[in-house]
């Protein structure tokens, strides 16, 4: 176990109650070292707390959005104050990483075991507490799926990825890659793949396909404890808002759109209720019992929207605005009021990219 972790830093949250937004601001991309910082904000109003922060590659969001490398709320245990992020095993001057398990109101942590696996990213802890998937990286390409159990046991690989030459003689890909979460029964992993959204039994490694190719690798959301889906695809000349029942059900198609207009992302269903938030570039809009597609909020940059817990209001992030923005958007009206703007970071380009909003009892 490491006395620390190389280029991490960690100031305990404490215990903290109610509403809480988790925010991860970052610079980072092709060519450049990630550096980022994991905030705490209580969406009630006061002061907002940076947890963590690093100057290492591996624990940001390369492409903020699309790779969804970095995704908070797939990353948080079902507790909500632990948190599993990639981290580089031997600092930002080496490559090789590892996982490590954070507590944030503790500060504590514990390093995963990966032997033999040169980079672990885009983790997603099981609903259950248990277990926790991720891809592997390494020599240049994508290697497939890997789970560990939480209490570092365990490991092995779920399924495989590899580049080969077809046919033609031209590279190609086959496998399994592009974590996404779990199912609500903690025991199948999502995931986007060549052959498009899917899903694999953890136990069994049995795949069940979709047959639809999703518009990001961040572009699917589960409603609550059922089988019941949303997904932004791209299918043919269309881009799709679809749900789906069960993976074997036929899809309904909430919203579709040209390939070459704007597509359909990040859908998150309301708690409680079957109203489903879905983004368009800057843009939120709320379909259901509100309406088709009522627009709730609209921004001159890619936002990021997920519900607040009263399952009524849109808690969403603006980083275009200053050094970025955490507001709260009413559904209902057109109240709409700032919550937390950061301090400026250590780079010109640190941008607040992904959130999670977390309600502690």
């Amino acid at each position: 176990m490491p006395e620390a972790l190389p280029d991490v830093e960690i100031r305990p949250l404490g215990v903290v109650h109610g509403d809480w937004a988790i925010v991860l601001r970052s610079a980072s991309g092709y060519g450049a070292a990630d550096e980022g910082e994991l905030w705490a904000v209580p969406l009630a109003g006061g002061e907002a707390r940076r947890v963590i922060s690093w100057t290492a590659s591996g624990i940001g969001a390369a492409d903020y959005l699309r790779l969804g490398l970095t995704i908070v709320a797939r990353q948080l245990a079902p507790d909500r104050h632990r948190i599993v992020l990639p981290y580089a095993k031997n600092g930002r001057a080496t490559f090789g990483g590892g996982l490590a398990i954070i507590d944030l109101f503790s500060g504590q942590f514990a390093a995963l075991g990966t032997p033999n696996i040169q980079w672990p990213t885009r983790p997603a802890w099981s609903p259950d507490g248990k277990r926790i998937a991720f891809d592997t990286y390494g020599s240049t390409f994508w290697q497939g799926i890997s789970v560990i159990n939480a209490d570092d046991t365990d490991l092995r690989t779920v399924c495989t990825a590899e580049g080969f030459t077809d046919s033609r003689g031209m590279g190609a890909f086959r496998g399994c890659y592009g974590v996404d979460g779990w199912t609500p029964d903690s025991k199948r992993i999502r995931f986007y793949e060549v052959d498009g959204y899917s899903l694999i039994d953890a136990d069994t490694k049995a795949i069940t396909r979709y047959g639809v190719h999703g518009a990001s690798l961040i572009s699917a959301d589960w409603y609550g404890t059922t089988s019941m889906v949303a997904l932004g695809a791209v299918d043919g000349s269309e881009q799709q808002l679809l749900t789906f029942d069960r993976p074997d059900s036929p899809p309904r198609t909430i919203d579709r759109a040209p390939r070459g207009a704007l597509g359909f992302f990040e859908p998150r269903w309301s708690p409680g209720t079957e109203n489903l938030l879905y983004r368009r570039g800057g843009e939120l809009f709320v379909y259901g019992s509100l309406g088709p597609g009522r627009r709730v909020v609209a921004a001159q940059c890619e936002v990021r929207g997920e519900w607040h817990p009263s399952g009524i209001d849109v808690v969403y992030l603006a980083p275009c605005q200053g050094t970025g923005e955490l507001r709260v958007a009413a559904t209902i009206g057109d109240a709409n009021r700032l919550v937390w703007s950061p301090p400026p970071g250590p780079r010109s380009d640190f941008r607040v990219v992904d959130l999670a909003v977390v309600r502690y009892p």
